[in-house]
């Protein structure tokens, strides 16, 4: 009998152990080329980048799409690698790099002893796509003054651009509104310091 429950736990576990994930994982990617390597620091044009905030529903590891307006999808097979608001702020920082020569970006937290001036803050209310390719991405950003306590500038957005159908469309056209961002702050920040 005990011989027979061993055999059996055994064929269990092999037959576990060849079991797979079908999860594919996804990230968000700048589109904007720049040099590679380091960069300067220029310590009196600093931009921190605080956490990216994100609607509840984006706060999930699945990637999530619109079928309606009021109904959404999780994907449990296609899954971010990490979190999607750290991926944004990751984008927008190497965006705002490339777009901003002269200007030393960091994303909050870092370690070093920098004072940063000027602190970027974005709220990510919408960024999802459809079946079809259409990708929304909405919500405000605000350009803060540390030093005085106020918003230097900011805006509310909302922009929709149609990709190709499919995750892998999707998450191309979430990069390219990202992309749009950037270049909006990009051309506001230069206006402000």
């Amino acid at each position: 009998m005990q011989r027979l429950f061993v055999l059996s736990l055994l064929s269990l576990l092999l037959i576990l152990g060849g079991c797979s994930s079908k999860s594919e994982f996804y990230r968000l990617q700048p589109t904007i080329v720049g040099p590679t390597g380091s960069h300067p620091l220029h310590p009196g044009r600093i931009l921190g980048i605080g956490e990216i905030q994100v609607a509840d529903y984006l706060e999930k590891p699945e990637l999530v799409t619109r079928l309606a307006p009021t109904h959404l999808k999780l994907h449990e097979e296609q899954r971010w690698a990490g979190s999607l608001a750290g991926s944004i702020q990751e984008v927008l920082q190497q965006n705002l790099t490339t777009l901003l020569p002269g200007y030393t970006v960091l994303n909050y937290p870092w370690d070093e002893p920098v004072d940063d001036r000027y602190r970027l803050y974005v709220t990510v209310d919408r960024f999802d796509g459809d079946a079809n390719g259409t990708v929304t991405l909405s919500g405000h950003w605000s350009l803060v003054d540390r030093t005085e306590s106020r918003i230097v500038t900011g805006e509310k957005f909302r922009d929709v651009a149609r990709g190709n159908p499919g995750i892998q469309g999707v998450i191309e056209t979430q990069n390219t509104l990202l992309e749009r961002l950037s270049r909006r702050i990009a051309a506001q920040v230069r206006r402000y310091f």
